[in-house]
């Protein structure tokens, strides 16, 4: 999503843009009732607008769009929650929840629409041959050689990319498994996101459009496999209990996939003519599915700063980025992390204090609407 969108931002301001992708086309959406996919994100309204400026936003099929008006946080162990209403902020939502392939597809379809773009799919870098003050050559799987001013890398966590650029990362895990999946509930999600946190990990329900949920359920490594060979019944019937039957009886669950968390950081986003981008450059705790969020800030600054340079990309532009997007992404990573590790303690004094804090904020409107104006302002 975050190379094709950076691809698209870029073509739009007058630059030619070679597109690289090792995987080929997928089935695009043909039905409204086709079973939803087991990745989607929390769109916040900030990334919806980046979407919408590169007419995007506008071509997705709207029937597959959920908003969400409301979100309900609360704990474990102690009685305080938080909840969030879009009418009290004012909003008209407070984000959306879409599946990754179809943005991806869309964005795709744009691409494959603008002159300025020429793809290389499916195809892979196999050798940077030079990466200089002047550029950077290198040479495809295909054997087709490409010369650009700028490399930008947004080829995932794993990036093959930054890898062959030879810049380091540092990463860790969190000791913990996401399980995905769709569920039916007995009651309806009433276009609210839930995030319950455990003392092994936060579970999150995210309303889909079709009225299912999209769960993510984040727990420790042990209890992962423990629920991982279970049947679908007995599955549901633990995940209702971990989640209080907020939605009713968890009726049914398709699909379920799971992988481990970690993190990573660069100390570099530039190396040379390679430019770091979303999951290469990053990755946070799916707390809330505002990953790409991120990535999709990652573009729109980008493309401000060298939008407007045609045969020359002067360095200067690039290290303001690098800069930037580096500190904020290192506010909103930790922010995430701060977040799991303070929900996951459970003595006694950090309980209450915990609860008090949760309370304060549920009864203060001013300070509820300055916390997520400034979230789904700058999670992004």
């Amino acid at each position: 999503m975050v190379g094709s969108c950076a691809a698209l931002a870029l073509a739009q301001r007058g630059m030619r843009v070679a597109l690289i992708e090792a995987a080929p086309p997928r089935a695009p959406v043909s039905a409204e009732d086709e079973p939803y996919d087991l990745r989607v994100s929390a769109i916040s309204p900030h990334s919806r607008q980046i979407l919408q400026q590169l007419g995007i936003w506008q071509r997705l099929d709207a029937a597959r769009i959920c908003y969400y008006e409301q979100m309900h946080i609360w704990h474990q162990h102690g009685s305080a929650s938080v909840s969030f209403d879009a009418v009290d902020l004012v909003r008209d939502n407070l984000g959306a929840i879409v599946e990754n392939r179809l943005i991806q597809q869309t964005l795709h379809r744009a691409c494959d629409a603008n002159t300025a773009i020429e793809w290389f799919r499916p195809d892979r870098i196999e050798t940077l041959l030079e990466n200089s003050a002047r550029g950077v050559e290198l040479r495809l799987d295909s054997g087709r050689c490409i010369e650009a001013g700028l490399l930008i890398a947004a080829d995932g966590k794993q990036s093959p990319t930054r890898t062959l650029a030879g810049i380091e990362i540092q990463s860790g895990g969190y000791r913990q498994t996401a399980i995905v999946a769709n569920v039916d509930t007995s009651l309806a999600h009433r276009h609210t996101a839930w995030q319950r946190f455990l003392s092994t990990g936060p579970l999150a329900f995210l309303p889909l459009a079709n009225g299912q949920s999209s769960i993510v359920w984040s727990c420790d490594d042990e209890m992962a496999e423990r629920l991982s060979p279970l049947d679908e019944k007995a599955f549901c019937e633990a995940l209702g209990v971990a989640f209080e039957q907020r939605l009713g009886e968890v009726v049914s669950c398709g699909e379920r996939r799971s992988f481990p968390l970690g993190w990573h950081s660069c100390a570099h986003w530039l190396q040379g003519r390679v430019l770091l981008m979303g999951d290469a450059a990053h990755s946070v705790h799916p707390l809330a599915g505002q990953g790409v969020n991120l990535g999709f800030s990652d573009v729109e600054l980008c493309a401000q700063l060298i939008g407007a340079c045609r045969d020359t990309i002067p360095q200067q532009p690039l290290r303001r980025y690098e800069r930037q997007r580096k500190s904020e992404t290192w506010l909103a990573a930790n922010s995430f992390s701060a977040l799991k590790w303070v929900y996951g303690l459970e003595q006694g004094g950090v309980v209450q204090l915990r609860n008090l804090g949760m309370q304060l904020l549920d009864a203060t409107p001013w300070l509820k609407r300055t916390m997520v104006g400034k979230a789904l302002q700058n999670i992004t």
